[in-house]
């Protein structure tokens, strides 16, 4: 579809935990629409609590829901159309889904009834979403493996490594598949009718063995593991058109262009980035600090797992330095929940929104304890797998509820200083950090420890910092651009 007769860009992030869509128009980027549904797409895995699977069907379900929100005369419109989402994370599926069953899939994406094709591992055609959070993949299974030939390590949760994983202890399950890709890549064949998956060298980048020097996924290391290579997408650059929408889906027309899919890290920065002097940290599930670099010699010639800091490629053959915390709103939820169920135990019910809102008022205006530390790393770090949470300097005087809570708060601020402190962003030129994500939106004691850690730096709050914008902006640029 022609970028002159249409200007509206369509921004659609499938994350892990809710799915987005954006639709941006206009020289001055307004956003028309948005809208945020949770998925609740996770679902149990055969392996236990190490695994981290989730139904793809039910993030498209998900899907549908926020396109079904959108006017009908504004998708009309829609002449270009970009997908991000979770990173690392890897599903598979079977030609015929895409080729022959995608349209049926899409329609029948309605209510209870979407699994027809239940997901049973041992006959669907796709597989279940292996998430970045999968903890399948030990350290020892790990250190088996062929060393990457890429300045990016490998670590469990990544897709590379997933499969390594499946091939040597289900082969017979990934034997059934001729595809592989993000659940990103997955709808974007499904879209175009892919034979064969595209995707960007963001997402190719986030799943392990490849080089970005080269553009090429590590063929030999991965034969070498007896994966089958024919299951690797192809990888673009960002902003490669993947293809166009073979038919109307949702009330968009066919023949719209659809980009191959992006990161939603990178995503996410682009939609809040005014300059090369600044830095963004966002703090919602997991938490990211991360600033672009252009020179690319200060990417490390091999992998170094235990480097808190990795080099992912970001847009216009640039790289972001980022530093990509386990632990963030997600130690704060379990904390929460940890109170929740020790009062439980009393009788006692609390709800959630009455929860936060005590710990905040209660740590809002409690200076950070002398003695009472808190390492608040509960899902431990992939330069560090096995790092615990701990708590010590534990005294009569430091046990209150409010200086508690704002010590895990100073703890995960503490354990993001320690993986990219203000010295190492000075050093890199960078003057401002925006802050943004759902943690820091709703807790101003995290607020309260950006600053204090940051405080350097020129701190800016108030920014949506938001994966499904930056994708229609990136979009809109791509259109532009084809004039």
């Amino acid at each position: 579809m022609d970028c002159k007769e249409n200007k509206l860009c369509l921004g659609i992030d499938l994350g892990t935990t809710s799915v987005k869509t954006c639709l941006i128009g206009g020289d001055n980027m307004e956003i028309l629409h948005s809208i945020s549904k949770p998925s609740h797409a996770d679902i149990q895995s055969d392996i236990g609590t190490k695994g981290s699977e989730q139904d793809p069907i039910i993030i498209l379900k998900t899907l549908k829901q926020c396109l079904e929100s959108i006017p009908a005369a504004q998708k009309q419109l829609i002449n270009t159309i970009c997908i991000t989402g979770q990173m690392h994370g890897v599903m598979l599926w079977s030609e015929q889904v895409v080729k022959q069953k995608f349209d049926t899939l899409l329609e029948d994406i309605e209510g209870d009834n979407s699994r027809n094709l239940e997901r049973d591992n041992s006959s669907k055609e796709t597989s279940n979403l292996y998430t970045w959070q999968d903890q399948r993949c030990s350290s020892e299974f790990l250190s088996s493996l062929p060393k990457p030939d890429s300045h990016l390590p490998l670590s469990t949760g990544y897709g590379c490594a997933t499969m390594l994983w499946l091939s040597k202890h289900c082969p017979d399950f990934l034997c059934r598949f001729v595809n592989s890709g993000t659940v990103m890549d997955f709808l974007v064949a499904g879209l175009c009718g892919l034979d064969k998956p595209i995707t960007s060298v963001q997402l190719a980048a986030s799943w392990g063995y490849f080089n970005t020097r080269e553009m090429s996924w590590n063929f030999s290391q991965l034969t070498e593991c007896g994966l089958h290579v024919d299951l690797l997408p192809y990888v673009v650059c960002p902003g490669h058109k993947a293809g166009t929408l073979q038919q109307e889906w949702c009330g968009i027309s066919p023949g719209v262009t659809v980009l191959a899919a992006l990161g939603d890290v990178q995503c996410a920065v682009y939609s809040v980035l005014k300059s090369q002097q600044d830095a963004v940290i966002n703090i919602s599930t997991s938490c990211q600090l991360a600033f672009p670099v252009r020179n690319e010699e200060l990417l490390p010639l091999t992998a170094d797992s235990k480097c808190p800091v990795q080099y992912f490629p970001y847009f216009e053959d640039s790289y972001l330095a980022i530093a990509a915390s386990l632990n963030g709103g997600n130690v704060l939820a379990n904390f929460v929940s940890m109170l929740q169920g020790w009062m439980k135990c009393f009788g006692c019910n609390i709800e959630d929104d009455k929860a936060w809102d005590t710990l905040i008022d209660l740590s809002i205006n409690k200076t950070n304890s002398e003695t009472l530390k808190v390492t608040p790393t509960l899902f431990g770090e992939r330069h560090n797998p096995q790092q615990a949470a701990s708590v010590t300097g534990i005294s009569a005087d430091n046990l209150d509820l409010g200086t508690l809570f704002r010590s895990v708060c100073s703890g995960l601020l503490d354990n993001v200083s320690n993986m990219m402190p203000v010295s190492f962003l000075e050093k890199n030129g960078i003057n401002k950090l925006i802050g943004s994500g759902s943690l820091l939106s709703r807790n101003e004691v995290m607020r309260q420890e950006v600053l204090k850690h940051y405080g350097k730096l020129k701190v800016e709050f108030g920014n949506s910092c938001d994966s499904a914008t930056g994708a229609a902006m990136y979009a809109l640029k791509y259109c532009r651009e084809q004039k």
